[in-house]
């Protein structure tokens, strides 16, 4: 693996960090996803592309010292002043990060000093102290993320294997460390569906039963109602939700989750039956399309969608439960009403104009939910996507510089001699300046 190490541009970075680990008597691992990537990479004998390192501090003889790996971070960025230094107290963890950087490109270090962690009571927020990279190692979710590659020197081999990891890349599967992890922590059932869907493996047979055991205990449940216990449980299960979304293999792990019965962790009648399914494609489908800029947040969208599919009774406290924003919250509590009011007052207009100011009363993000939940009805679909895509972006023909030159008074019917100027135009009464003039010349002196 050490030739696969060699080969990314950070090399040079990793081997200044040990120079510094070992002046200090520390030893210093790479460790978790990177390790693994690179194994797998060299199976397949291709170059990896690697943005995420994590590294791990072990203090050896020093194990008081659980600011080892601040101080590792801290002397680093001497070496390389163009990075960006963020410091995260409660836990004793620094993380280095460039931006569009010549040599590391887009590169995020995460550097921790080795530690361990316990839970109060299930799904609680784990609580961490300075420990050994054993131990460290011990505290992880898979097998295939609990590898460790020691980058100080040593007699012993480089590859720290405590749990059979390595085999597991062998036999493509994803396997917990404890029997209790997911009970601990649910949103690695989110992560292992991630793995097993990116890497092409499957959950190892007693993972899956401990999946499943762990959500028919309603653990879950009695985590959603004392939310306020758990806080940073939520915002990671919001977090995972957001990676799920935000890769192109999503619909696959999104249904392994619901095969998994998973979805109960978002809310016991969350589902995703054929009705939610092909609206997620959808909104996919048509956001992409519309929206490649990227203005809006997708992932947001969907999770949105994923909520608004529950009874409305539930909408609003599942939202704070994944302490979404207020404006989010607001417009999933009042979608019912917005859908009632457009599907019935659009059925009442014939002309553009009155259908596009109905619209704009309306934010954007609404509009596309409501599309997508009324999608059967085609006529309101069409004008939704149709103002969302094209009525929108027109503007009136002449400007308020043309209306000056034409001898009009700057004043308040500035915006309504607009508004009428763009209602003739999407009518089809106007079609240029010519006809524009005209249109003027008869309602306004």
């Amino acid at each position: 693996m050490i030739e696969a190490i060699k080969k990314i541009p950070s090399w040079e970075l990793l081997i200044k960090a040990a120079e510094i680990a070992e002046a200090s008597g520390w030893h210093l691992y790479l460790v978790g996803g990177v390790v693994r990537d690179l194994l797998l990479a060299q199976t397949k004998a291709e170059n990896l592309s690697i943005t995420d390192i994590d590294l791990v501090v072990d203090c050896c003889q020093h194990a008081a010292d659980v600011a080892a790996g601040v101080k590792l971070a801290t002397l680093l960025q001497q070496y390389y002043p163009a990075a960006h230094l963020d410091i995260h107290g409660t836990f004793q963890t620094a993380a280095l990060a460039w931006h569009q950087d010549p040599q590391f490109g887009s590169l995020g270090v995460d550097i921790a000093t080795a530690r361990t962690e316990s839970y109060s009571y299930p799904a609680a927020n784990p609580e961490v102290s300075a420990s050994s990279i054993r131990q460290d190692l011990y505290r992880r979710d898979f097998t295939i993320n609990a590898l460790a590659w020691r980058l100080t020197s040593s007699s012993e081999p480089p590859l720290l294997d405590l749990f059979g990891g390595l085999l597991d890349l062998q036999a493509k599967q994803i396997r917990v460390l404890h029997a209790n992890s997911f009970i601990d922590d649910p949103t690695r059932i989110y992560r292992g569906a991630r793995f097993a869907v990116r890497l092409g493996f499957e959950f190892e047979t007693q993972t899956a039963v401990y999946i499943r055991e762990a959500i028919s205990s309603g653990v879950y449940v009695e985590a959603a109602r004392s939310h306020q216990r758990t806080p940073a449980l939520q915002f990671r299960l919001k977090t995972e939700i957001k990676y799920l979304f935000q890769v192109n293999y999503w619909l696959p792990t999104l249904k392994l989750l619901a095969n998994l019965d998973a979805l109960q962790c978002v809310h016991p009648t969350l589902k995703l039956d054929l009705n939610l399914l092909h609206q997620l494609r959808l909104l996919n489908r048509c956001v992409n399309k519309f929206d490649q800029a990227q203005r809006i947040v997708h992932w947001q969208l969907q999770l949105d969608l994923m909520i608004a599919s529950l009874a409305p009774e539930y909408r609003q406290p599942v939202a704070k439960n994944l302490q979404l924003p207020a404006d989010r919250i607001d417009r999933l509590e009042n979608l019912d009403r917005a859908e009632s009011q457009l599907k019935s007052l659009l059925t009442n207009y014939e002309r553009i104009s009155e259908v596009v100011r109905l619209l704009r009363k309306y934010d954007q993000e609404t509009l596309i939910l409501v599309a997508i939940r009324c999608q059967d009805i085609r006529s309101t679909y069409r004008q939704i996507w149709k103002y969302l895509t094209v009525w929108s972006n027109i503007q009136p023909i002449l400007n308020g510089d043309d209306l000056v030159r034409l001898g009009y008074q700057p004043g308040r019917q500035y915006r309504q001699i607009l508004d009428d100027l763009l209602a003739a135009n999407l009518d089809g009464e106007i079609s240029d300046r010519l006809s524009a003039e005209s249109f003027l010349s008869k309602r306004y002196r």
